[in-house]
């Protein structure tokens, strides 16, 4: 995602209901809008991953998702240095249980990646799952995503991921506990 034109073709094909795969910090992902459930819910079709497992939230502030929030729960939002963690929240019922995998909790990282953070601004939060099918390694290259996904996605981006190695680490934000990674 390193060139405009690139970045645009991204948004246009988010805005427009599409699922992209999209290079993020530390491998591909499958990205959807999250104001499109049927966008959603071709990911998971195309992962063959279970809906009950939940997914990853990108957005570049963390007012972007205040309406799904937990009112109360007091917001106590981490200050994010180095490696961008994923953060598991408390939400309300106003949150889209196909994000959350039915739990009162959703998966949200505030993305530090300049190209990213550019798509994210003009799309909203976005659905950011591994480039993979369910139970397989993530793509880490673009040739990795074409191989496993040209005939399946609706756009795959230019790019390559933000250096980091691996999927980030998933905090619970309201004890601290890593839940994965570290």
């Amino acid at each position: 995602m390193q060139k405009s034109v690139n970045e645009r073709a991204v948004v246009r094909c988010l805005l427009h209901g599409g699922v992209a795969a999209i290079p993020t910090e530390g491998v591909w992902g499958l990205s959807a809008s999250t104001s499109d459930l049927g966008a959603v819910q071709r990911i998971l079709a195309i992962k063959q991953r279970s809906a009950n497992k939940g997914l990853i939230v990108l957005v570049t502030e963390w007012s972007m998702i205040d309406a799904w929030i937990d009112p109360r729960w007091p917001r106590h939002w981490p200050v994010e240095v180095g490696r961008p963690s994923t953060w598991i929240v408390p939400v309300s019922n106003a949150c889209p249980s196909l994000l959350t995998g039915g739990r009162h909790t959703l998966a949200v990282r505030k993305v530090t990646m300049p190209a990213l953070v550019r798509v994210v601004r003009q799309t909203g939060p976005l659905v950011s799952t591994s480039a993979n099918r369910s139970g397989r390694p993530s793509a880490v290259s673009r040739y990795e995503v074409v191989l496993a996904f040209a005939n399946t996605v609706d756009y795959i981006a230019n790019g390559r991921t933000g250096g980091y190695r691996g999927p980030s680490t998933i905090r619970d934000l309201v004890t601290g506990k890593i839940l994965r990674g570290g």
